[in-house]
């Protein structure tokens, strides 16, 4: 019987570079009967029309395809701030950091107008790259259409914000391996504790990291995996959190 505490599952990262990876984890997925997640898209890469394809057929059996910033990449940084977080969590991807409040709301828009002039559905998520939103307040968000935004300490969506403990698997070196493995513990712990659900975060590499057999476990576990799409719209009829 399925455990059904939900369990809000999202795929980073996804661009034309790593979409083969993508789609095996996709696979991967299937086989483990997980027909729905939030799939992070890069819109400003150099899609072709074959990979597109490939995003219309995720979109069309379930996976609720998300905004996921413009190039997902930085030039350069311009505060400190900036640098401590790409020491520490984002590297070379936060691009919102580099960027004032006028500049992440076009960046955004942006975003939004590639998946209309590519026949998507409007995105219901955006998240921004490494879950920095950057210089804006949620009140400058109100001219955007989409319906939900993630951080690193939860989502907002409606008005309100949901605090809500992330695990992930993109661990690329001992330090990482170490340090998110017991954050993971961490936040696994404080979603059972406080019923709240818990958002599993996968990039398109972690199958060959440290913590791939991690990553296989929970996925192997008959939880109650779904987009943020598909939670927030059951949100709306009952109550979650």
């Amino acid at each position: 019987m399925k455990n059904n505490h939900p369990v809000l599952l999202s795929i980073h990262d996804i661009m034309p570079e790593t979409l083969g990876r993508v789609m095996k984890l996709i696979a991967m997925l299937e086989k483990n009967n997980i027909v729905n997640a939030t799939c992070l898209i890069v819109p400003g890469r150099s899609w072709n029309e074959k990979q597109i394809q490939r995003l219309h057929d995720l979109q069309s059996v379930g996976f609720d395809l998300a905004g996921h910033g413009w190039n997902h990449l930085i030039k350069h940084k311009k505060s400190f701030y900036h640098y401590f977080h790409s020491v520490l969590l984002s590297r070379d991807v936060a691009e919102h950091l580099s960027l004032t409040s006028e500049e992440i709301i076009q960046l955004m828009l942006q975003c939004a107008d590639w998946f209309g002039d590519n026949n998507f559905k409007t995105p219901y998520t955006y998240v921004p790259p490494a879950w920095a939103i950057g210089d804006v307040t949620w009140e400058d968000l109100s001219v955007l259409p989409y319906m939900a935004y993630e951080t690193l300490t939860g989502i907002y969506h409606k008005d309100t914000f949901h605090t809500l403990p992330l695990v992930g698997y993109e661990a690329d070196n001992l330090f990482r391996t170490i340090s998110v493995k017991m954050l993971n513990k961490t936040n696994n712990l404080f979603s059972i504790i406080t019923n709240r659900p818990l958002r599993l975060s996968i990039h398109p590499y972690d199958l060959e990291l440290g913590l791939a057999s991690d990553l296989k476990n929970i996925l192997n576990k008959n939880l109650s995996f779904m987009s943020y799409k598909q939670f927030f719209e059951n949100m709306d009829n009952q109550s979650l959190l």
